[in-house]
């Protein structure tokens, strides 16, 4: 049996069970897109229409998971989330719930398709988040990269899974030796 995926172990090796972090991100992700997949399914919306709403969902999820993470995670509570700057690579060990009631509200005020591109969206998320602190060979490198670099600089690049919105709101950490010098200047001042 597999118990590694690049390096990285994957299942508890004394019980050969999923760890508990790969099981709630794999959990988490598998409802996700089967929820999705069912929303689009029961759609009466006209395929187009259902494809433009679904494309909606997709940038809408990654607007929100960059106002989320830097506003709410960093601003707002940033207690949970200044811990998982220190040690990212400890286990999650819960789902979280508050995302949940978000979609709720989106199917009841935008509808199925909309929330279908979101949680789309939002297991890519999934996938990203926890290859970059567990599995980072997965993705692509300027992606770990980008990540990795916001627990370094944690006022800069927000994204997780797109750098779209850093580059927007100019909270993308600039590259090349110069540059992150003068970031780094711009780090320390209050």
């Amino acid at each position: 049996m597999c118990t590694e995926l690049h390096g990285r172990n994957l299942w508890n090796q004394a019980a050969l069970l999923p760890t508990m972090t790969s099981a709630i991100y794999l959990g988490e992700l598998i409802f996700a897109i089967a929820l999705a997949i069912t929303l689009l399914a029961a759609s009466t919306l006209k395929s187009s229409i259902a494809l433009l709403l679904f494309c909606c969902g997709l940038a809408a999820w990654t607007l929100a998971e960059y106002i989320t993470h830097r506003f709410v995670l960093h601003a707002i509570a940033p207690v949970q989330h200044a811990i998982h700057h220190a040690r990212p690579q400890d286990p999650v060990d819960k789902i979280f719930w508050q995302i949940w009631l978000a979609f709720a509200v989106v199917y009841l005020t935008a509808g199925g398709a909309i929330l279908a591109g979101a949680l789309l969206a939002y297991a890519w998320y999934l996938s990203v988040h926890y290859c970059a602190h567990h599995n980072p060979a997965m993705l692509p490198a300027s992606l770990v990269k980008h990540h990795i670099d916001h627990h370094r600089f944690a006022n800069r690049n927000y994204g997780v899974t797109t750098k779209f919105w850093d580059r927007v709101f100019g909270t993308m950490l600039p590259s090349g030796p110069s540059s992150i010098a003068q970031s780094n200047a711009q780090i320390t001042e209050p």
